[in-house]
């Protein structure tokens, strides 16, 4: 009974070292932003979507040639989402932007690619498919 009991308390007190490690790792796991950095990654995100808007044909192109049936490109700007990638580490596989948008002037339609972000610049050359092309998918 006392080998359980010390071996109980040895694996809390791990457990607690364990979470207090992580929780002084991870300063904002409790916390929400400053206005100022709320502030601050708005203006970054404004920045990165007029690139975006700049680069429209590039995405257009992409799309168009992932199916030769391809004519028209609608991409839908306000859907726009940035995001961060996981890889299972804790440094995670980065930062994305992903655009959405549709095809052929077809309402039901829909796609999205991934842009990478390296240092707060979107490398337009590193577009990848999010979700396939669909029509009511």
């Amino acid at each position: 009974m006392k080998t359980i009991k010390s071996t109980l308390l040895v694996v809390s007190l791990i457990l607690v070292f364990i979470g207090s490690f992580i929780i002084v790792q991870n300063k904002n796991l409790f916390t929400n932003r400053t206005t100022q950095e709320k502030k601050k990654e708005q203006d970054l995100h404004e920045r990165q979507l007029a690139y975006l808007k700049k680069h429209k044909k590039d995405i257009e192109e992409y799309i168009k040639s992932l199916n030769p049936k391809i004519e028209t490109v609608q991409i839908d700007w306000e859907q726009t989402q940035w995001d961060q990638i996981g890889n299972g580490t804790p440094q995670g596989g980065g930062d994305i932007v992903q655009v959405y948008g549709s095809f052929n002037n077809i309402a039901k339609s829909s796609w999205s690619v991934i842009i990478r972000i390296e240092d707060g610049k979107i490398l337009i050359n590193s577009i990848g498919i999010g979700s396939p092309l669909r029509i009511e998918g």
